[in-house]
């Protein structure tokens, strides 16, 4: 691809998947400003290139994790806890409440592979790409962070 159309290809591209990149972004770092940095600082990646990567999905996905990685190392203090929904009937807020407390408990690499798998809709060989991990990894990963949630579920906080 010319380096002439580079810029209008990624911004078509920003146009298409820009809620999945921030939702991806945000689920990492659980920071608006953070993930809208993560976000422009992969699609300022892209725009330095010569050429467009050949699979711009994985490789935008993979830039907003390492830079949602390099956020996380330089404020390792930062780690904020939702309040848990009081026990009975719970509201849809509630529930979501719950549920987003839940994949706080789960360390960074299980809580990623969930998100990607259940939220985003990637396959698990799309996920192992993004992490570089091997796919049973992933999938281990994956069945690990939903029987944590499960239990956190069933059991309530430790």
């Amino acid at each position: 691809m010319m380096h002439d159309d580079l810029p209008a290809t990624i911004e078509r591209f920003y146009r298409q998947h820009r809620k999945e990149l921030y939702s991806y972004a945000l689920a990492l770092t659980r920071n608006p400003e953070a993930a809208e940095d993560a976000v422009q600082t992969a699609i300022a990646g892209v725009l330095g290139r010569r050429r467009l990567p050949r699979n711009l999905r994985p490789y935008l996905m993979r830039a907003i994790r390492n830079a949602t990685i390099d956020w996380r190392r330089a404020c390792r203090k930062n780690k904020p806890e939702l309040a848990v929904s009081a026990h009975g009937q719970a509201s849809p807020v509630e529930e979501r409440l719950l549920l987003e407390q839940c994949l706080l408990q789960l360390p960074f690499e299980v809580r990623e592979v969930i998100f990607l798998k259940e939220v985003v809709g990637m396959t698990f060989r799309e996920i192992g790409i993004i992490c570089r991990r091997p796919l049973p990894t992933v999938a281990s990963r994956h069945r690990r962070g939903i029987e944590t949630m499960r239990t956190f579920l069933l059991e309530g906080p430790s």
